[in-house]
C-alpha cells in the first residue's frame, strides 16, 4: 500500500490487474469503499481493540502494525466515503479517543500519524461549505485527540525532557509532512500548539 502498487488496489476491489493494461487509478474521490475494505478494516479494528489492553510487546508490535495499515485503509481511494458513516467514524474516533488516552508513547506516535493522514485526505462528507474545525469535523477530533498527547507528553509529572524531544520531532515530522495536503487552519493551530 505504501508503494502505491496497482496490484494492492485491485486486490482490495477483488480484482486482477491485467498484463496488458497495468495501471488501476486511485482515486480520491471514491464514494464507494473497495470490496474488500470492512473485512480489512474489521480485521484492523479488532486488532487494535483487543490487543491495546495487553501490554506485552508482542502485543504492542501488533497494535504498531495494525495502524500502519490503518494509516492507507483511512485514505479514499480504499475507505472511499465508508469510513464517514455515522456508526462507523464514531467508532473509529471513539477507538482513537482511548488510544490516545492509554497507549504508551511508542503507539500514540503512530497513532499521530494515522489521523494526521485520516485528517488531510478524508473530507466531512456533504459539507463543502462546513468549517473545517466545526465541533463536529473530522480534523476537529483528529486535532483534540493529538493535542491531549501532547498535553500529556509535556506534562511535568509524565514526561521526562527525551520524551517530550521525541514528540515535538514527531509531531514536526508529521505536520510538515502532510501540510500540503491538510487544510491549513490545523497546520497552523498545530504549530501554535508547538
Amino acid at each position: 500500500m505504501d508503494a502505491k502498487d496497482p496490484h494492492i488496489l485491485a486486490a482490495m476491489d477483488g480484482k486482477e490487474v491485467d498484463k496488458q493494461n497495468p495501471q488501476v487509478v486511485a482515486t480520491a474521490n471514491r464514494k464507494e469503499p473497495t470490496t474488500f475494505f470492512f473485512v480489512i478494516f474489521g480485521l484492523v479494528y479488532e486488532a487494535i481493540a483487543t490487543a491495546s489492553a495487553d501490554a506485552s510487546s508482542e502485543s504492542r508490535s501488533g497494535v504498531i502494525s495494525a495502524l500502519t495499515a490503518l494509516k492507507f485503509l483511512v485514505r479514499p481511494e480504499y475507505s472511499g466515503q465508508a469510513i464517514m458513516e455515522p456508526t462507523i467514524f464514531e467508532e473509529f474516533i471513539s477507538l482513537c479517543y482511548r488510544m490516545g488516552m492509554t497507549e504508551a508513547a511508542g503507539i500514540q506516535i503512530h497513532l499521530i500519524e494515522m489521523l494526521a493522514i485520516f485528517a488531510a485526505t478524508q473530507q466531512h462528507s456533504g459539507s463543502s461549505g462546513l468549517d473545517v474545525l466545526s465541533l463536529t469535523s473530522p480534523p476537529e477530533h483528529c486535532l483534540r485527540i493529538c493535542s491531549h498527547i501532547l498535553k500529556q507528553a509535556t506534562s511535568p509529572s509524565r514526561a521526562s525532557s527525551t520524551r517530550k524531544l521525541y514528540f515535538f520531532a514527531c509531531i514536526l515530522c508529521v505536520t510538515g509532512k502532510y501540510a500540503q495536503r491538510a487544510n491549513l487552519p490545523i497546520v497552523l493551530l498545530l504549530s501554535r500548539v508547538l
